[in-house]
């Protein structure tokens, strides 16, 4: 099995591949913003992103994506998706299967009478009707058959081809959350989770300093997270979407995992680009790996913080931290990081 963090500027989008008894399978969770499809750069001219080069390179291959994972509704994990789908009108030939918790299911899934909720559309002029704002994505999908409108949430365990899912998170609670405020406009200091870097401080300095204060975004809280394995090999990799950590402990938790048995784990995907919200250093000791993987070219947010790599390399001295804009690397560690923590080594994700 291959796993690979594609450059989708400040979001996710994970390309896993194997084959199955001869034949080429592929799953890619999330699609990352709209520019990770395609983009115009400085001279203004259309470039295309990783999610456009890497679906003309399987087409050319006569492969499709078996399964396409969306972990929740952010714009930088489901729009490069949207616009693929809104400019390509055989994109939905190239897919099999969707996993996705759309409002409307959600809103099915708990019962819920009075939440209001809206459908997902597409954002741009398309090529299926060139109507501004003119087609639902969520019936677009159903009606050609790729998604079954099934929720994935918390405790579920899903076999999928020749891949093992155990779904951490969403909770019910944290559905009820985002139900409650789906309606609402997000304000910018709800997005914003942080606002200035901390890349002047050194990681000894972060670590005497640390404190921390979760994440209440309810729509991070509504992103799936779960346990990959693929049957027949005993690794597991933790990917943890842009998840809120206490319902993260509070499942692995259930699964009798603690500081005295940890899980083990291959690699684990830092929740919310490495938001220091999103991964307090309980999360690290809990979680046994060498690897910790950070996927955001840094450019919104500020993501990720320096604290999150002090409570990594706190809990962990000999971590592996694998960037996939490795030039981030320069940015944040400093020469006296290196002195303090020599063991602990920067890498790019293309090395994992």
């Amino acid at each position: 099995m291959k796993i690979k963090f594609l450059q989708a500027f400040h979001g996710d989008s994970i390309w896993i591949s194997f084959t199955e008894n001869g034949i080429n399978r592929n799953i890619l969770i999330d699609g990352g913003p709209s520019t990770t499809y395609t983009y115009t750069d400085k001279n203004k001219k259309t470039k295309n992103g990783a999610l456009k080069l890497l679906v003309d390179s399987l087409k050319e291959k006569g492969e499709t994506l078996d399964l396409v994972i969306l972990t929740h509704i952010d714009d930088d994990h489901i729009d490069g998706f949207l616009k693929w789908f809104g400019k390509d009108k055989d994109a939905i030939r190239h897919i099999k299967e969707v996993w996705f918790n759309s409002g409307r299911t959600i809103k099915k899934y708990l019962n819920d009478t009075d939440s209001e909720v809206g459908s997902v559309k597409f954002k741009e002029t398309t090529t299926l009707t060139s109507v501004q704002q003119g087609i639902d994505f969520e019936n677009y999908i159903r009606d050609n058959g790729v998604w079954d409108e099934k929720v994935i949430a918390q405790q579920d365990m899903a076999e999928w081809s020749n891949i093992s899912f155990k779904i951490l998170s969403p909770g019910r609670e944290k559905l009820e959350k985002l139900l409650k405020e789906w309606h609402k406009k997000r304000p910018e200091s709800v997005l914003d989770t942080s606002q200035k870097t901390d890349y002047s401080k050194t990681l000894s300095q972060l670590i005497e300093e640390d404190s921390f204060e979760e994440d209440d975004d309810p729509y991070n809280g509504s992103s799936m997270a779960f346990l990959l394995q693929e049957n027949g090999k005993k690794e597991e990799y933790l990917f943890l979407g842009d998840s809120h950590p206490t319902e993260i402990l509070k499942e692995l938790g259930r699964l009798k995992y603690n500081e005295d048995n940890k899980l083990s784990v291959e690699f684990m995907k830092l929740s919310h680009h490495g938001s220091k919200r999103n991964n307090p250093i309980e999360i690290f000791k809990v979680v046994d790996t060498a690897k910790y993987v950070i996927s955001t070219n840094g450019a919104s947010h500020n993501h990720p913080d320096k604290a999150t790599i002090a409570r990594i390399v706190a809990s962990n001295p000999r971590a592996k931290i694998y960037f996939n804009y490795p030039e981030l690397i320069p940015k944040i560690i400093m020469d006296q990081d290196r002195i303090d923590f020599p063991d602990v080594e920067y890498l790019s994700s293309e090395q994992l």
